[in-house]
């Protein structure tokens, strides 16, 4: 049986995978378990008998083709070998995963094997973000562009991966739907956002490791230093950074866990190192706020970090929080979300009058004339965003440079 996710090996999809949860293996056999799909191939093959001819229906197809039957005389017969795999969930849901493609009718787009992978990888590569469905029309490359016939095909392939378990599928809100309709230029897409079931995670991520792509667990990393763990996380949603953070700090134990993201953030050169350090403080509990203290009272940009942060989870008074510590602490979680990625998205949740250029400004923060650039060219209050410019440009004019001038 070719693994399906080979035939994509040195595709413009098979890109670096990013980290994903999964749960233990306990929780996937259950999963299975639940799927009546396993129901309906097991009653297939226990009812076989000496008149049995194979059928072109889903299930006769899909049985033969993960190997629970063969072709004897014309007659469909069990594969004795086949008993461990119809008696294990786990294992035979697995089968029938990689061999749904098998099952589906041919189709002239694309071959359904590698029809089926091409949706699993865009999803896998997707993370945690649900993927509408008129947008994987697109996205999925079928050889042509997706008219009709091309879209029943693939809608097919979806139907069959929410049958057995593969996919979950949720309805989008009329904000969403809107922009599904202009991104996808359709008046009427579909409302539908998919995304992989965890025991599809747990597959993909099999047979991925198993065709020779690197596609990391959330936990895998555990061993590494923060300083290798960082890079890493800075490209990964919320949800993977709080629990590679997480893995971390279990596997180190409170106390050493506490000890090495001090270190880190006492040496970090960058606001998102000094974030992550500052969240995997945070999970080692009462330990993890006595070393921040610590690391406050030193001072300077990492102290004024360490001293918002503190406060933000009420373990020092806000009154003993000074101006220059606010000042500092704020722009430096602002540059951190920039390098994530979000901070042009903060600025449209701004309270009005809050005057994000002063702020800026007056911390004397590092990465300030970078922020403000991006303030003057994003804030949606016009009259901010000129201010921003017009300070972004006294700032260059009188020497100040951004971290990669």
């Amino acid at each position: 049986m070719t693994n399906p996710y080979e035939l994509d090996a040195d595709a413009d999809v098979m890109r670096t995978m990013p980290p994903v949860f999964l749960p233990p293996e306990a929780e996937l056999r259950l999963a299975a378990e639940q799927i009546p799909l396993l129901d309906d191939v097991r009653g297939y093959v226990a009812g076989l008998d000496e008149n049995s001819e194979p059928g072109d229906t889903l299930i006769p197809r899909w049985a033969e083709a993960s190997d629970l039957v063969r072709v004897v005389k014309g007659k469909h017969v069990p594969f004795k070998r086949a008993t461990k795999l119809l008696e294990d969930p786990l294992l035979l849901w697995q089968r029938l995963y990689l061999t749904i493609g098998e099952a589906l009718p041919p189709a002239a787009e694309m071959p359904p094997a590698r029809l089926v992978a091409s949706i699993s990888l865009t999803l896998y590569q997707s993370g945690p973000v649900q993927v509408p469905v008129e947008l994987l029309f697109e996205v999925v490359d079928l050889g042509q562009a997706p008219d009709e016939s091309a879209r029943h095909t693939m809608t097919v392939a979806l139907d069959l991966l929410e049958r057995l378990g593969a996919i979950e599928q949720a309805t989008a809100d009329p904000a969403g739907l809107a922009m599904i309709a202009e991104i996808a230029g359709r008046p009427d897409p579909s409302p539908f956002l998919l995304s992989l079931t965890p025991i599809a995670l747990w597959a993909i991520n099999r047979e991925l490791r198993e065709a020779g792509m690197d596609a990391p667990v959330i936990g895998d990393a555990a061993e590494e230093s923060l300083g290798e763990l960082t890079p890493r996380l800075v490209d990964s949603a919320p949800e993977i950074i709080d629990a590679e953070l997480k893995a971390w700090t279990r596997h180190r134990g409170p106390s050493d866990a506490a000890a090495e993201a001090s270190e880190f953030l006492r040496g970090s050169r960058l606001p998102e190192e000094r974030l992550f350090a500052l969240i995997a403080l945070g999970e080692t509990g009462e330990i993890g706020l006595e070393t921040a203290v610590e690391v406050r009272s030193e001072g300077g940009l990492i102290g004024a970090v360490a001293a918002m942060w503190l406060c933000e989870r009420g373990a020092v008074d806000r009154e003993t929080v000074t101006r220059d510590e606010v000042l500092l602490g704020m722009a430096d979680h602002y540059a951190a979300m920039h390098a994530l990625g979000a901070f042009v998205h903060q600025l449209a949740d701004m309270d009005d009058g809050f005057d994000i250029v002063d702020l800026l400004t007056s911390s004397g923060h590092p990465d300030r004339l970078e922020l403000l650039n991006v303030v003057g060219a994003n804030h949606p209050d016009r009259e901010m965003a000129k201010k921003a410019r017009t300070t972004a440009f006294k700032l260059r004019s009188s020497g100040a440079q951004t971290r990669d001038d």
